[in-house]
């Protein structure tokens, strides 16, 4: 029994009953890996295998037949921290031979809410309060001030805000952890221009999380045609494609070639 996992879409951090923070990506570059798995295990004769395709609710999705969606098994997230958890026990209850991690992580989950006025207003007292506060004293106030708004209100507009983050839990990292042997794929998206600086951020990822293989590509070719970069397998660049179809297909089969 072959196992592969996919993630796609973007997370989504719940700020308040009618907010939330998320991001552009629609996880169709996902959905062509996932078409191009079915079609590497059809030209295979693979019959033995189950598709692991961890979605987020607006990650976009195209008709299956019968027999594809006999071997699909949807896991539906929300924020990172449902997509740890998701990972997590994934991992641990099956054998994963390939895993590609393609979904939009946010690196940040909303804390709090508080209104300006009301946080100056309690550093200020805290300061007048003791002379010597340090800057210890005050990031424990900017961390969880005492005036930030209750959890289950809506924040009001009347008054300007400010909102305090906290880092999310890496998911990458998480998977070679659990099991070793899984083909890991990472994707690395950068601003810079320069296709040297792009490699290198992207053996950065691969080091940082035991990455088998990576594919980088910039923020300015990011369309559905236009869609470009390189893919790289333990550092070495293997692969130019241009189209989310094409790019697919080349991490598939670089993955299936490299666990048979």
């Amino acid at each position: 029994m072959i196992h592969i996992a996919i993630t796609a879409g973007g997370t989504e951090e719940t700020i308040d009953g009618v907010r939330k923070i998320t991001n552009m990506s629609s996880g169709s570059l996902s959905w062509f890996c996932l078409e191009a798995v079915l079609s590497y295990i059809e030209k295979h004769k693979i019959e033995a295998y189950t598709i692991h395709y961890i979605k987020a609710s607006r990650a976009v999705t195209n008709e299956l037949n019968a027999e594809q969606a006999s071997h699909i098994n949807f896991i539906e997230v929300t924020n990172t921290q449902s997509v740890y958890n998701a990972v997590e026990t994934l991992m641990n209850e099956v054998d994963v031979d390939i895993f590609i991690h393609a979904m939009a992580i946010s690196d940040f989950s909303y804390a709090y809410s508080v209104a300006k006025s009301d946080l100056a207003e309690e550093i200020y007292q805290h300061i007048a309060a003791n002379k010597k506060i340090s800057k210890k004293d005050i990031e424990a106030i900017i961390t969880n001030p005492k005036s930030k708004h209750s959890a289950d209100a809506k924040i009001s507009s009347s008054q300007e805000i400010v909102m305090g983050f906290e880092t999310t839990p890496k998911v990458i990292s998480l998977i070679k952890k659990i099991k070793h042997n899984t083909f890991l794929v990472g994707f690395k998206l950068v601003k810079h221009n320069k296709d040297n600086h792009m490699i290198k951020q992207a053996e950065k990822l691969r080091l940082a999380n035991n990455c088998d293989a990576v594919f980088a590509n910039k923020a300015s070719q990011l369309s559905v045609k236009g869609h470009a970069g390189v893919l790289l397998y333990k550092g070495e660049p293997v692969a130019h494609p241009i189209g989310k179809k094409e790019i697919a297909e080349a991490i598939v089969n670089l993955a299936f070639q490299k666990i048979n």
